[in-house]
C-alpha cells in the first residue's frame, strides 16, 4: 500500500487545476500595446499609480493581513447593478466558464468545449491577467493592498496562512481513514473570516462537481495534508529543476505540475508543484480499484470550478506567476519564449484570450443554471492576448524577491565602484 501511495503521489492528475476570472469594474485594451485604460463602473475610490509590490505571505504584518482579508470580503458583499451575484462570485463564474469554453467565431465554431486556462500554453498568461485584475479590484477597495504570494518551499507558510488571524484553519467535522496511514480530519472551515458563520457563503450554482454537475454546497471545505498530498514544504530542488528548463513547452507543464523533469532530462508524468498544492489544501480521495486510478477532489481548492472560492487560491497563483517571472528574467524574456502557433485557439501568442476577446467565445452553461447570466459584462474593446502580458512590470506590479535582488545588486555595484576609485 505504501508503494501504491508513493506512486500515486506522482500521478495526482489535474483534477487539481485552477483557473481564471475577470471583472467588470475595469476593462482595458492592450492589443495596441498601450497602457491600461480603466473604465470604472462602480463607486470605488481611485487607484494609486505606483507599482504594486507583492510580498511573501510570511512577511505580512498583522495590519496587512487584516487589510487583505477585509478587501476580499468587501468584494464578496458588493453586487454590481444588474448582476445576480457579487464581484467575487463573478470571478468564480468566469473561472468556471474558462473550463467550459465554446468557440463560436469564424474558423473556430465546431461547438467543442475547450479548456482555456489550463493544460496548455496560456496557463501562465491567462492567470497573470486574471490575478492582476483581482488584485486591482482589491486595490479599488483599499489602495494599500497587494496580492501576497505563498512560497511553497517556506516551512513557516502553512502555519501563517492557515490561521484564524489570516485565511482560516483546516476544515472540521469529517474524518477519513486511510489504510496504513491513519485518520485524517477535514471538512467545512468552522472559524476565521472565511467560515460560513462569519459570512463566507459560496453560491451553490457556482460550487459544483465538474463530473456530476451536482452542487457542493455553500461552505469552504479543506482537507489539509490528506495523503497522498501530504508532504510539505516542497523541496527547493523541485522548483529549481523546473526553472532550469529552457524550453517553454517543458517548463509550462513542469511548473503547472503535469510532469517532473530530472537532471538527466527524464520526464515523469504525475501531479507536482501547482497541481500538487491544490490537492494539499483541498484533499484528494483515491480509488485504486479502478483503471485508470480515479481521483476525487474533496475540498474547494482541489475542485476545478470552485477553487477560487478558497482565498488561498490567489496566494498560490501569485507564487506561480512569480516563478514564471523569475524564469523570464533568467534569460527567457519576450515572445521568443512563448509559442507563436501550433496551440489550441486562445493559447497562441497573438490569440485573444476569453473573456477578454470581444465576445468571440462563449462558455457552456452549467446544468444548475445559466452561467452566462452570472458573468460580468465586458467591453467590446477589452482585448488581451498572451503577447500583451509577457512583461509583468509593465502591468504595474513586481515581487518583493525582485526588489531585494535589485537592492543587493546595487549594493555590490556601489561597493565595487568605491573600491575601484581607491586605486
Amino acid at each position: 500500500m505504501k508503494l501504491l501511495l508513493k506512486s500515486v503521489k506522482i500521478l495526482i492528475y489535474s483534477v487539481l487545476l485552477v483557473s481564471a476570472c475577470a471583472l467588470t469594474v475595469f476593462a482595458h485594451d492592450r492589443t495596441d500595446h498601450g497602457q491600461y485604460k480603466y473604465h470604472w463602473h462602480y463607486n470605488f475610490p481611485s487607484q494609486q499609480a505606483h507599482q504594486a509590490v507583492r510580498k511573501n505571505a510570511t512577511d505580512l504584518t498583522p495590519a496587512e493581513k487584516t487589510a487583505f482579508v477585509k478587501a476580499i470580503k468587501t468584494l464578496k458583499t458588493i453586487i454590481p447593478a444588474g448582476s445576480k451575484v457579487s464581484i467575487y462570485d463573478q470571478f468564480v463564474a468566469i473561472h468556471l466558464g474558462a473550463t467550459r469554453l465554446i468557440h463560436n467565431h469564424k474558423g473556430h465554431s465546431d461547438g467543442s468545449v475547450q479548456e482555456l486556462a489550463h493544460e496548455n500554453a496560456a496557463f501562465f498568461p491567462w492567470h497573470r491577467e486574471y490575478i492582476r485584475r483581482f488584485e486591482q479590484a482589491l486595490q479599488a477597495v483599499d489602495p494599500t493592498v497587494s496580492l501576497p504570494y505563498w512560497d511553497l518551499t517556506d516551512p513557516k507558510a502553512l502555519d501563517v496562512i492557515f490561521n484564524d488571524d489570516f485565511l482560516g484553519s483546516n476544515g472540521q467535522g469529517v474524518t477519513i481513514k486511510i489504510p496504513n496511514q491513519g485518520n485524517f480530519t477535514g471538512g467545512a472551515v468552522q472559524s476565521g473570516a472565511f467560515s460560513a458563520a462569519n459570512g463566507w457563503v459560496m453560491n451553490p450554482v457556482l460550487n459544483i462537481d465538474p463530473d456530476t454537475n451536482i452542487s457542493l454546497g455553500t461552505s469552504l471545505v479543506r482537507f489539509l495534508r490528506l495523503p497522498p498530498a501530504s508532504d510539505y514544504p516542497l523541496p527547493k530542488k523541485d522548483i529549481e529543476r523546473a526553472l532550469a528548463l529552457n524550453n517553454y513547452s517543458l517548463f509550462r507543464p513542469a511548473l503547472e505540475g503535469f510532469i517532473s523533469v530530472d537532471e538527466q532530462g527524464k520526464i515523469t508524468p504525475g501531479g507536482f508543484i501547482h497541481n500538487y498544492i491544490h490537492g494539499l489544501v483541498g484533499g484528494v480521495e483515491i480509488d485504486a480499484s479502478r483503471t485508470p486510478i480515479k481521483f476525487k477532489p474533496l475540498g474547494t481548492m482541489s475542485n476545478i470550478p470552485s477553487s477560487p472560492y478558497d482565498p488561498v487560491f490567489w496566494l498560490h497563483h501569485a507564487n506561480i506567476d512569480r516563478l514564471w517571472a523569475e524564469w523570464q528574467d533568467n534569460g527567457h524574456q519576450g515572445s521568443d519564449f512563448y509559442p507563436a502557433d501550433g496551440q489550441p485557439y486562445g493559447h497562441n501568442l497573438k490569440d485573444r484570450m476569453w473573456p477578454w476577446d470581444g465576445g468571440m467565445s462563449t462558455p457552456k452553461a452549467t446544468a444548475l443554471g445559466d452561467l452566462v447570466s452570472l458573468l460580468p459584462n465586458f467591453d467590446s474593446d477589452d482585448l488581451v492576448r498572451p503577447i500583451d502580458v509577457l512583461n509583468h512590470r509593465k502591468l504595474g506590479y513586481t515581487y518583493e524577491t525582485f526588489e531585494k535582488k535589485a537592492g543587493r545588486e546595487f549594493y555590490l555595484w556601489h561597493k565595487f565602484f568605491h573600491m575601484w576609485h581607491k586605486f
